[in-house]
Parts: C-alpha cells; sequence; structure tokens
C-alpha cells in the first residue's frame, strides 16, 4: 500500500487532529504576520493553512461562505470586510445586486498575492464586480480608528483570537465597529466552534456586544468539516 501524503492540524484543546491527504506541498512562507502553506488535494482543489490551521480551500468552501453571506441583511448596499484577503465572501457579495461597495481591510498582503496565484477562481470577476471591491491593506484597527464612513455591515472574518487577531475580539475594537456602522447595521464576526469553544470565545464577546449597545445577538452555528469539531460558528447583531 502506497504511503499516503497526509496534512494534519492539531487541537490543543481538545487534543484531536484533522488529517486533509494531499498530492502536491504547493508553498510555504512566513510573512510578517503568520506562517502561510498551500497543498494541492484531490478532494479539495487547493487548500490553505495559516499558522498551521486551515483556512479555505477550492471546493467545499461553501459551508463557511454561504452562512456567512446569508447573515448578511439583504438591503445591505455599504459592506466593510475586515480580514477576507482572499476575496472568496467579497466575490460572492460582489455579485448582488444591492450591494453597491464592499471594502476589504486585509491586513497581510501576502496572502492576497498567495490568494490570487493559487485560489484565482475568487479574483475572476467582471467587470461591475471588480468596480464594488476596494482593498486596503492594512490594520483593521488602524483603519476603524481612522475612519469616517458607516457601514450597512461589518464582517470579521478573521482568524482566531491568538497573536495578532487577538483585538478583533476586544471591547475597544468592537465598540469602533459599533460606531461604524448605519442603525439598524450589522455584525458579522466568526466565533470559532460552538462545541469547544463558548466559554472561552463565544460567551465573552457576546458579553463584550451587549456591553457596547448591539442587541438581537445570536450565535449562528454551522458545519464545516475541517475546521476542529466539524462544528463552526458566527456571531450575528445589530445596532439598534
Amino acid at each position: 500500500m502506497k504511503n499516503k501524503n497526509i496534512f494534519f492540524e492539531h487541537d490543543d484543546d481538545t487534543g484531536t487532529s484533522i488529517g486533509l491527504e494531499y498530492e502536491k506541498y504547493l508553498h510555504q512562507s512566513q510573512s510578517k504576520y503568520q506562517n502561510i502553506e498551500i497543498i494541492n488535494t484531490r478532494k479539495y482543489g487547493n487548500a490553505m493553512y495559516l499558522d498551521g490551521c486551515f483556512m479555505l480551500s477550492e471546493k467545499n468552501q461553501e459551508y463557511y461562505h454561504n452562512k456567512c453571506i446569508d447573515l448578511v441583511p439583504k438591503k445591505a448596499r455599504n459592506i466593510l470586510i475586515i480580514g477576507g484577503g482572499d476575496f472568496a465572501i467579497a466575490s460572492m457579495l460582489s455579485v448582488l445586486k444591492t450591494v453597491e461597495s464592499i471594502t476589504i481591510v486585509e491586513i497581510d498582503i501576502e496572502v492576497v498575492e498567495l490568494s490570487k496565484q493559487y485560489f484565482p477562481a475568487f479574483f475572476n470577476l467582471k467587470k461591475y464586480q471588480n468596480k464594488k471591491i476596494d482593498l486596503i491593506v492594512q490594520d483593521g484597527c488602524v483603519f476603524l480608528k481612522n475612519n469616517n464612513k458607516c457601514f450597512d455591515c461589518i464582517i470579521i472574518d478573521s482568524t482566531d483570537p491568538v497573536s495578532d487577531a487577538k483585538i478583533l475580539f476586544s471591547k475597544p475594537f468592537l465598540k469602533r465597529c459599533f460606531n461604524a456602522l448605519y442603525k439598524s447595521g450589522v455584525i458579522i464576526q466568526q466565533s470559532g466552534s460552538p462545541l469547544k469553544d463558548k466559554k472561552a470565545l463565544i460567551d465573552p464577546t457576546m458579553k463584550k456586544y451587549n456591553e457596547i449597545g448591539f442587541q438581537n445577538i445570536k450565535v449562528h452555528d454551522f458545519s464545516m468539516p475541517l475546521y476542529p469539531t466539524g462544528t463552526w460558528s458566527f456571531l450575528r447583531a445589530e445596532r439598534a
């Protein structure tokens, strides 16, 4: 029997690993912010890992992206995405007639450049889609600190709250998101696994939302086979 190449993501909290069989190891680099690895698989196409954690694949990624899109207000015109440098969510939102502008604020330019190379379908946009999207390579916290615009929806498509991403779950940052939303605007934030992250991440973040003044705060879980525990979540709340 031929030995198989398996790329493992290990989760310390649960003591479990998820392995993905791959055909080729395509890329590894250390950006200013994170270790980036890309593999090619038969069932999922190319897959990206950031600091050893699965982030994105060409195929079977719709669990995450479709759930996020479903949570976006139907009449949202102006959308801010913190993270999302792979353009996957932005490309889906850009086809919606109601959406007029999408601002992507991505801290790591290498994520954008490598996504263009290894996930080209997300960048294969028509002219009218490209006109809607504005990419800003900047720290999301710095952007919001200097921002004077309001948005109908803010999507925080970030990595887990470790290292530089911790601040994206902080109360000062979330307060800036609140201030950057129109009345009745919506925040959507990836919030880890509802099975393993409830006490450490989901509950504390929901408490911060409540203290800031967000309303209709809910956690929305969904299946995500290649994420730890196979289940993931978004938090969604509204500015009253």
